[in-house]
């Protein structure tokens, strides 16, 4: 048998986290700090970079929600449907991965005989006081499910507002390095990524080749990349821990045209990130840039996909 269990806890200082869990996996997640899934333990195994303050959704440790404008947006601002915009939250610029990080989201949970659940949902209304950063009305709608066939997120974005919605979504994912960095081997089969200067796109897509070619399997010991790959709707990527004898496989909707990749040799973890988009991606469309990769939903509508993450 392998029972699935559902439940809540509180932890010190009354930060509540839902738990999922079977017989090989136990999960957390604090739907009030970002809905972020802060713990993956996998055969008595974590699998993600520990979170030093989980109280604090903005260390970005754990596996952080990115909406509605994922990674780096220049300046601070954008253009779109009419609307000039400052993106800030509680007074603060915010130039990192949008605007849900730190959103509590409202949560119910449950478990069945063939699953584990946790349902997250967040809004954007005008009462909230970083409207004007992202004025168009919407709810975000998460939902992890444990199966034996591995962890799988699905979201739904519903425009609740009169105007054209843009959005962009994405994971942070911070893995961690088990074992030794020259053991561990990651795998994105895309052929090619964003040409950046200073972290910022110029959306010009350059070739994978050379060192920036991880379409097989390279040592995350020999790799220092912060690139954002494009080209990899249906593919998977992988990840080979050597000595522990299994790995991971992640795989997403068609809408997740992008993977960033994150090897800082400073740091015990290592980030595949699903995402929608490019990075700025709202000033590259205002340029006209193709390879901004721009998700909308009308007015009334909803948009939805999901990412997966299976043990192999």
């Amino acid at each position: 048998m392998n029972a699935y269990r559902a439940y809540e806890q509180t932890l010190d200082g009354g930060l509540k986290q839902v738990c999922l869990a079977n017989a090989d996996c136990q999960l957390a997640i604090l739907p009030a700090a970002g809905f972020n899934l802060y713990s993956a333990i996998y055969k008595n195994r974590q699998l993600l970079m520990p979170t030093v303050n989980i109280a604090n959704p903005m260390s970005a440790a754990g596996v952080p929600i990115l909406f509605p404008m994922p990674n780096r947006t220049r300046d601070c601002q954008y253009t779109f449907g009419g609307h000039s915009c400052q993106i800030k939250k509680n007074g603060q610029p915010r130039f990192l991965h949008g605007l849900f990080m730190d959103e509590p989201f409202n949560y119910s949970f449950g478990a069945d005989e063939t699953s584990a659940w946790c349902k997250g949902w967040a809004s954007i209304s005008s009462d909230k006081e970083y409207f004007d950063s992202y004025p168009f009305p919407c709810t975000l709608t998460l939902v992890y499910t444990l199966t034996a066939g591995g962890l799988k997120l699905t979201y739904t974005v519903q425009n609740e507002g009169g105007e054209t919605l843009p959005y962009g979504f994405a994971i942070h994912p911070y893995f961690d390095k088990m074992g030794q960095p020259d053991k561990i081997r990651i795998q994105v089969p895309a052929p090619s990524y964003y040409e950046a200067e200073m972290c910022m796109p110029t959306g010009k897509l350059l070739p994978a080749q050379n060192e920036t070619d991880i379409s097989e399997f390279k040592a995350v010991a020999d790799l220092n990349l912060d690139h954002v790959y494009s080209g990899m709707s249906g593919k998977k990527a992988c990840i080979a821990y050597d000595e522990l004898g299994f790995g991971l496989e992640l795989s997403a909707s068609k809408e997740f045209v992008n993977m960033v990749v994150y090897t800082p040799q400073n740091r015990p973890g290592f980030c595949l990130e699903n995402q929608t988009n490019a990075t700025d991606f709202l000033n590259l469309y205002a340029k006209g840039i193709d390879t901004a990769f721009m998700n909308t939903v009308e007015p009334g509508q909803t948009a939805s996909g999901w990412i997966e993450i299976k043990v192999v």
